[in-house]
C-alpha cells in the first residue's frame, strides 16, 4: 500500500496534475472573461453541423455536368459513365465506322441531387440525338444480306406495296415473298442510308408469290330462232321473245410469281342464268290476200310494168316499214308501160318520187310510176296498155335504178303484186 501510494504522489505525478488543472484554469478564466466571442462560436459550429446534416439528408453530391458538341445533354457521377454510353451507342451502332462520329465531351464538376444524375442508357440515348451523323433507320434485310438501308416506315410501305402489287383485284389473295425479308431497326450513319432509287430497285429484286381465288360472272350469248310464216307479206318480221344474255360463274385457282402466271386451276363453274333465245317472226307470202280477192285484182286487166325478165323484186309491200307499193329492180333505161288503158293525170318531179306519172284507170284505180330518169307522156294524155310511158331511173329519193309502182283503189293504196301477176 505504502508502494502504491508514493508511487501516486510521485514528484512528477504531481507536477502533470498540477499542469493540468492550470489549464482547465485558464479555459475557464478566458470563457469568463470572453462569454460573447465563445457563444458566437458555438452557434458557428451549430450552424454548420445542421447544413452537414441538410445536405446528407437530402442527397446532395458533387457531380459532373456532360457538354457535348456545345451544349448540356447530362450530368453524372462520374466520368467514366460517358464511356459506358459510348460503348452502348456503338453496340447499337450498325457501322464500322461508328467510334469516329461521337465526340470528345467537356466535363464540369457540379453540385447536384444524386436523384437527378443520369444514368449510362440516359446519357447514350442523348449522345445519339445530339450527333447528326447518326439516325434512327431500319436496315432491309434479304437472306441474310443487307440491300438497302433507309427510314424504317418507308422500308415497311415499300414491301408491303410490292407484296401486293400482283394480287388480283375482287380476287381472295395471299402473297409472300420467296425470299427471307426481315427488318433490322438501330441506328445508322447518314452516309450509309440508301438513296431511293437504291431501295426500289432492291425491293423489286425481291421475288413475290401470289396465290389468287377470282370468281368471275360472264354472259352466256343468246342464240337466235327465226319463224317463217305465210300469214304475213314478205319484208314482215317481229321480235316475239327477246333475247337475254345468261350467265355462267367460274372460279380459278391462279398462281403467279411477280406477276406471271404458272398455273391456273379450275375450282368451278355453274350456270347461274340461263340465256333467252331471241324468236323473230318472218313473213314469206307476197300478199295476205284471199284467193277471191286475188282473182278479183287479176281481173283489172293489168299487165306487167316491166318486161318480164327484165327486173327483180327489191321490196314488197309493206315489207316491215310501211312501203306502199312495190320496187322492181332493173337498168336504168329500161322501159316502163302503162299496165291499163287510161289517162294521165300527173307528169313531172317530186322530191321524194323523182319524174312520176299517175294514170287514172276505171273502176275507182289509179297507178303511179317513181324515180324514172325520163318521161314519155304529159298531163291529159291518153295512153293505150303497153304504151312506154318513161325510163327507169333513180331520181327523188332513192338509193339504186328501180321502178315504184303503186296501186290505188278509191284514192287508198294497196297491195299491187296481184293486180301485175306477181303473186
Amino acid at each position: 500500500m505504502n508502494f502504491i501510494f508514493k508511487e501516486f504522489f510521485s514528484k512528477e505525478i504531481l507536477t502533470e496534475k498540477l499542469s493540468k488543472y492550470n489549464m482547465f484554469k485558464r479555459v475557464f478564466e478566458f470563457v469568463k472573461s470572453n462569454r460573447l466571442f465563445v457563444r458566437a462560436g458555438s452557434l458557428c459550429l451549430v450552424g454548420m453541423l445542421a447544413v452537414g446534416v441538410s445536405i446528407v439528408s437530402v442527397g446532395i453530391t458533387l457531380g459532373f455536368r456532360v457538354n457535348y458538341e456545345g451544349s448540356d445533354i447530362a450530368t453524372v457521377r462520374n466520368t467514366g459513365v460517358f464511356d459506358a454510353a459510348k460503348n452502348i451507342v456503338l453496340e447499337h451502332l450498325e457501322s464500322e465506322n461508328a467510334d469516329s462520329v461521337i465526340k470528345n465531351p467537356g466535363f464540369k464538376m457540379t453540385l447536384t441531387v444524386s436523384d437527378r444524375l443520369d444514368t449510362a442508357m440516359t446519357l447514350a440515348n442523348a449522345i445519339v440525338e445530339n450527333t447528326n451523323d447518326i439516325v434512327e433507320a431500319s436496315a432491309l434485310i434479304v437472306n441474310g444480306e443487307c440491300v438497302a438501308c433507309g427510314e424504317a416506315e418507308e422500308l415497311k410501305d415499300r414491301l408491303e406495296k410490292h407484296r401486293t402489287a400482283f394480287e388480283t383485284e375482287g380476287g381472295k389473295n395471299s402473297s409472300e415473298f420467296t425470299e427471307n425479308v426481315t427488318l433490322q431497326n438501330g441506328y445508322y450513319l447518314k452516309s450509309e442510308i440508301s438513296d431511293s432509287d437504291k431501295i426500289e430497285a432492291a425491293i423489286q429484286s425481291i421475288g413475290v408469290k401470289t396465290v389468287s381465288v377470282i370468281t368471275m360472272d360472264m354472259e352466256i350469248a343468246f342464240s337466235r330462232k327465226t319463224v317463217k310464216t305465210a300469214e304475213k307479206r314478205i319484208g314482215y318480221s317481229e321480235v316475239t321473245t327477246v333475247g337475254q344474255n345468261g350467265i355462267s360463274r367460274k372460279t380459278e385457282r391462279v398462281e403467279m410469281v411477280n406477276g406471271e402466271e404458272i398455273s391456273r386451276t379450275e375450282l368451278s363453274n355453274e350456270v347461274i342464268k340461263e340465256p333467252v333465245t331471241e324468236v323473230k317472226i318472218v313473213g314469206t307470202a307476197k300478199t295476205t290476200a284471199s284467193a277471191a280477192q286475188r282473182s278479183a285484182e287479176r281481173s283489172a286487166g293489168f299487165i306487167c310494168p316491166l318486161k318480164r325478165g327484165s327486173f327483180a323484186v327489191s321490196s314488197y309491200y309493206g315489207d316491215g316499214r310501211n312501203h306502199k307499193g312495190m320496187d322492181l329492180a332493173a337498168d336504168k333505161g329500161t322501159p316502163i308501160y302503162a299496165v291499163a288503158v287510161g289517162t294521165v293525170i300527173s307528169s313531172g318531179y317530186d322530191k321524194d318520187y323523182g319524174y312520176n306519172v299517175v294514170i287514172k284507170h276505171s273502176n275507182g284505180l289509179s297507178t303511179r310510176y317513181a324515180h324514172a330518169s325520163t318521161l314519155c307522156v304529159e298531163n291529159g294524155e291518153t295512153v293505150s296498155q303497153g304504151d312506154v310511158i318513161a325510163y327507169v331511173g333513180s331520181t327523188g329519193t332513192s338509193t339504186g335504178n328501180h321502178l315504184h309502182f303503186e296501186v290505188m283503189a278509191n284514192g287508198k293504196r294497196v297491195n299491187p303484186i296481184s293486180y301485175i301477176g306477181l303473186d
